[in-house]
């Protein structure tokens, strides 16, 4: 029986996305069936659901790019509403600015076991930091690029023969616990702690209130009253502040200030290999 490829994914930067439709071109070059569904625009997500109940042999590949170290809000609040199954498959995949990747693998990975998956494999992939859009040099500049994406599609390729064949080993859920176990544990402390919003300003004077901010947020977490006003569901992707046109967002540390603090965390943890995939069978 063909596998079902399911993508889904949230993508603030466009830097997850990427990864997804590098999924998808490979699982399509294989003649592989595989629908890609972006949480930013997706408002369909219960016939995902449904598909999954009755589609047979299905593979659903969860994308999230890594902010604090774990996977951010809106994927896991997804992972936590899919419908338990047996038998499925899943990899998880997540980007991040370089500075670290965390243990939002190994987050994703056992949410979804818990909702009955086997993990048939993983990646991680480097991309441009989301964060220092105005920064000279930017942390990632450049990635994900060929040889990054190369990578996910020997993974993509690697899951059609093995999903199909029924040869695809489970992935040990250790195996994504890679991070030195200190650094681990504290990461792992942050998981069930509530997201604490980054303050920010909004200059009044600047504000011309013409919605692009509401229009751009992934989340649909800003409402015009009539300054933009940031709701619960705000994830700090600063998408609002990327996209102002009149620059009249501010978070409450300066980007120049964010900037220095992620290079200097990109040199403690000097993270090694940038992407890597994980699979049983590679």
């Amino acid at each position: 029986m063909a596998t079902q490829f399911h993508i889904v994914y949230l993508s603030p930067n466009g830097s997850t996305g990427k990864v997804a439709k590098a999924f998808a071109e490979q699982f399509s070059g294989a003649d592989a069936s595989v629908t890609l569904w972006d949480l930013a625009a997706e408002t369909e997500i219960q016939s995902l659901f449904q598909q999954l109940k009755t589609d047979g042999k299905v593979c659903l590949l969860m994308g999230s790019p890594v902010y604090r170290d774990m996977a951010i809000p809106p994927v896991m609040a997804l992972i936590d509403k899919l419908p338990p199954i047996e038998g499925g498959w899943a990899v998880p995949f997540v980007t991040y600015g370089k500075a670290c990747s965390g243990v939002a693998l190994w987050q994703m990975a056992g949410a979804l076991q818990a909702k009955g998956y086997q993990i048939a494999g993983a990646a991680k992939v480097v991309a441009l930091h989301s964060m220092m859009w105005t920064a000279e040099q930017p942390e990632g500049e450049g990635h994900p690029d060929a040889a990054d994406l190369e990578q996910v599609r020997q993974l993509a390729a690697h899951l059609v023969r093995s999903l199909d064949a029924d040869t695809c080993k489970p992935l040990p859920l250790e195996t994504l616990d890679y991070q030195p176990a200190e650094r681990a544990q504290e990461f792992k402390a942050k998981i069930d702690k509530p997201w604490a919003i980054v303050p920010k300003t909004v200059d009044g004077d600047a504000c011309t209130e013409c919605g692009t901010c509401a229009a751009e947020c992934p989340v649909g977490a800003i409402q015009l009253n009539p300054l933009p006003e940031f709701g619960a569901t705000c994830f700090d992707c600063f998408t609002c502040i990327r996209t102002c046109p009149e620059t009249a967002i501010s978070p409450a540390m300066p980007l120049e200030k964010i900037a220095v603090k992620i290079r200097e965390r990109v040199q403690t943890i000097n993270e090694q290999p940038l992407t890597e995939i994980f699979s049983a069978g590679i």
